[in-house]
């Protein structure tokens, strides 16, 4: 029995043993494999991060290449537009230049009004800007009435003095050709306005359909350096009322002074003496009394009233 025993430890032994060996064998077959699956998952992992750090420089590289080509573009815009105002401005001065060739005053495009002027004896006005080409001075123009017709005309010419020499007294109204002038008389007389005494001259308009009177008035200021002039005409050969003068020089009003405010401080100081040319509003002014035939006529002198 005993040997029966031993026999049979010795048989169980080497399969023992055999087996032993087969358990170690796979378990390091299975640690082998985890190693190996580390790695293959390492080895994948740094590829994937890899192939994420090349996109993102690709996508860096790109970004900078698309903002330098935007800039460039930007660049070549901005030079080619500042080419095209150079070539414009070269262009205008030129233009400029070829008309101050025949004439030292060049007409504005778009004038913008800096004075206006309501005469009721006209239903519609024309306004114009003359710029010196050298100077910088300025001539608005105001006309009422067809210049070139034979009916009643006028017009306003409101000279700023620039860096240009100063105009006499004839070439005020030189920007309007249409008047044929005869010869002024040696004495010229005054009307009394809101800018004080103001020059005026009857002459005669030798209209093709017929003489016509006008009148002629000026006044100049030295500071600040401003002209006012100008001439009303009317359809026959009745003379002028001066009073229309008068009040379309009081109605002569500054729309904007820009940089100048001497000119505003001006037409604010002789707005004080305005008499609103009879306009029978309390709330404007009293009515100016008239001091002619016709208002005799129509309150004749009682006894014992003064």
């Amino acid at each position: 029995m005993h040997l029966l025993l031993h026999s049979a430890i010795d048989v169980a032994e080497p399969i023992r043993r055999r087996l032993a060996a087969c358990l170690f064998d796979a378990k390091a077959f299975g640690q082998a494999g985890l190693r190996l699956a580390e790695r293959q998952a390492a080895a994948l992992g740094a590829g994937i991060m890899f192939r994420l750090r090349v996109a993102d420089a690709l996508l860096c590289m790109f970004a900078r290449e698309f903002h330098a080509v935007i800039l460039r573009v930007t660049v070549y815009g901005c030079a080619l537009a500042a080419m095209g105002l150079l070539a414009a401005e070269v262009m205008t001065r030129g233009s400029l230049v070829a008309e101050a060739a025949d004439t030292e005053w060049v007409e504005v495009n778009r004038p913008f009004p800096a004075f206006a002027l309501a005469m009721p004896e006209f239903d519609e006005q024309r306004y114009a800007i003359w710029r010196h080409a050298s100077g910088g001075g300025r001539k608005d123009v105001i006309t009422f009435g067809d210049l070139g017709a034979s009916g009643a005309t006028a017009m306003i010419e409101l000279y700023r003095g620039g860096g240009e020499p100063a105009v006499s007294d004839s070439d005020i109204t030189a920007s309007i050709g249409q008047l044929r002038l005869s010869t002024r008389p040696a004495l010229p007389n005054t009307i009394d306005t809101k800018f004080g005494e103001v020059a005026v001259e009857p002459f005669t308009d030798s209209a093709p359909s017929g003489a016509r009177q006008c009148l002629r008035f000026s006044r100049s200021f030295e500071e600040p350096r401003f002209e006012i002039a100008g001439w009303f005409c009317n359809a026959g050969e009745e003379l002028v009322d001066r009073r229309i003068i008068a009040c379309a020089i009081d109605r002569l009003s500054l729309v904007a002074a820009g940089s100048e405010p001497k000119l505003g401080a001006l037409f604010a100081r002789v707005e004080l003496k305005r008499t609103f040319c009879g306009q029978q509003s309390v709330f404007v002014a009293a009515t100016p009394k008239r001091n002619d035939w016709i208002e005799a006529v129509r309150d004749p002198r009682l006894r014992g009233r003064r």
